[in-house]
């Protein structure tokens, strides 16, 4: 289980006894705290993987969503891919991702993956119907990962026209990279803490948000079968 910060991670963390690891409803559990971006994300996971065993990762936290997609705060989002959403060039035409300039950002001669990383779909099914099960409604679809968060209406309606994206957030992309790198199987689920529009932190959840996105991450871990 891997999050940004620390109040993303407290309700996890309450469920492990105070600590990073234990058991979560009787299911052998890590709780990985990276610190914020890209770098920050894929450096701690990738140390991890270096020195433990891990079946799955389940990146959760918060996130914004756009408008129209159909996500309100407090609800919660599934991935069906990981976008970097910044790696590119602004040419005077408009913004080019990596496979318009020739270069993937994971080679691959049977998949290379350019801006876009895919997610399993048969793990994503199965959180679907995990998630429903519970009771939880849940929304599925990109998520956007961006080194600069969109604080303006135009930029999130610009960026969810780009990549079909539900939400923007600072790791997934970089996360499901490393476990692409890997082979580890990779889920990734928010809570919705504010909408992406002109920004305004008066009308954000984020304890709300944040509550949601570890109640959708114990349900994942327990319908885990080992």
């Amino acid at each position: 289980m891997v999050c940004a910060v620390d109040a993303e991670a407290a309700p996890i963390r309450e469920l492990l006894g105070g600590g990073t690891r234990g058991e979560l409803d009787g299911i052998p559990a890590r709780l990985l705290v990276t610190g914020m971006g890209k770098t920050n994300a894929a450096y701690a996971l990738t140390v991890l993987l270096e020195r433990e065993l891990v079946r799955v990762v389940i990146s959760f936290g918060i996130a914004g969503a756009y408008v129209g997609s159909g996500l309100g705060v407090g609800s919660i989002a599934l991935a069906s891919a990981a976008v970097y959403g910044d790696e590119g060039v602004q040419t005077p035409t408009g913004w080019m991702g990596t496979e318009g300039i020739g270069i993937p950002l994971l080679p691959d001669p049977e998949q290379p993956r350019f801006n876009v990383f895919p997610l399993d779909g048969a793990w994503v099914t199965a959180a679907e119907r995990s998630l429903a099960a519970a009771g939880v409604a849940v929304r599925t679809g990109p998520f956007v990962t961006v080194s600069c968060c969109a604080g303006t209406a135009e930029l999130g309606a610009e960026r969810a026209h780009r990549f079909g994206g539900l939400c923007e957030d600072m790791e997934s992309a970089a996360l499901a990279h490393v476990c692409a790198h890997r082979d580890v199987p990779f889920l990734a689920v928010r809570g919705i803490s504010n909408l992406v529009e002109d920004r305004d932190l008066h009308r954000w959840r984020i304890a709300e948000a944040a509550e949601a996105a570890c109640g959708a991450v114990r349900v994942l871990v327990r319908s885990w079968e080992p």
